[in-house]
């Protein structure tokens, strides 16, 4: 048998990707060429091949036009010597799939519905009468309404908040802050602060809540 045999529809295969685990082909664009397949940097990286797959996976997900040459990478595993998937399955693999589908546009829909009612809430809402509205995003309104929050929640401190770049606002106060003061300027900040880090992935984003659409945001709040 070749190294790299040829896949065709109903090839089940597997992948470490996405968590995506184990699926079929269910169309093949394009000539395979296993036969070109060649292994690079020492095996990690395959190159060659001229077709490309359309794979269904159990879990209910779905990649399109997978190059050849990527699916006989190290990522991936083709399980030639199990019996093919035969259209019945790769239907019924395609429904589940569309319920998966339907089911996540369901809960972005519903997300996005649940972001503009609570946008809609804050607008409206008198407790945020005394704050500016807007969508800036370069910290010069989360600013504004950081220094009336503060003055508000603490009246006896005297708080300096600057906008100290785009997207930069800091926040120093000239007295001492007791533990439950501390927790409120905390508290303050972190509503119209943008930015955040994940530590498991090592990875920086950004996002914006309904109360930073409505009052400001900026991306570090320091």
């Amino acid at each position: 048998m070749s190294e790299h045999p040829t896949v065709t529809v109903g090839t089940r295969v597997s992948t470490i990707l996405y968590n995506r685990g184990r699926g079929v082909v269910y169309a093949v664009h394009g000539t395979p060429r296993p036969q070109t397949i060649r292994r690079l940097a020492g095996g990690f990286i395959a190159a060659g091949g001229s077709a490309s797959f359309d794979i269904v996976f159990a879990c209910g997900s779905i990649s399109k036009k997978l190059p050849e040459s990527i699916l006989h990478g190290v990522q991936w595993t083709i399980f030639h010597d199990e019996p093919k998937a035969g259209p019945e399955e790769i239907a019924q693999l395609h429904a589940h799939a569309e319920a998966c589908r339907a089911e996540k546009q369901a809960r972005k829909d519903q997300a996005a519905a649940a972001h503009a009612a609570e946008i809609e809430r804050l607008r409206t809402d008198p407790e945020y009468a005394h704050l500016e509205q807007g969508s800036d995003q370069s910290g010069v309104l989360a600013g504004k309404n950081i220094r009336r929050l503060l003055k508000a929640a603490l009246p006896k401190h005297t708080f300096r908040v600057r906008k100290s770049s785009y997207g930069s606002v800091s926040v120093n106060c000239d007295n001492p802050l007791d533990d439950a003061a501390q927790k409120t300027v905390d508290n303050i900040r972190k509503q119209f602060r943008s930015g955040s880090y994940d530590p498991v992935s090592d990875c920086h984003s950004t996002s914006r809540s309904p109360w930073q659409e409505v009052f400001g945001s900026a991306e570090y709040v320091f």
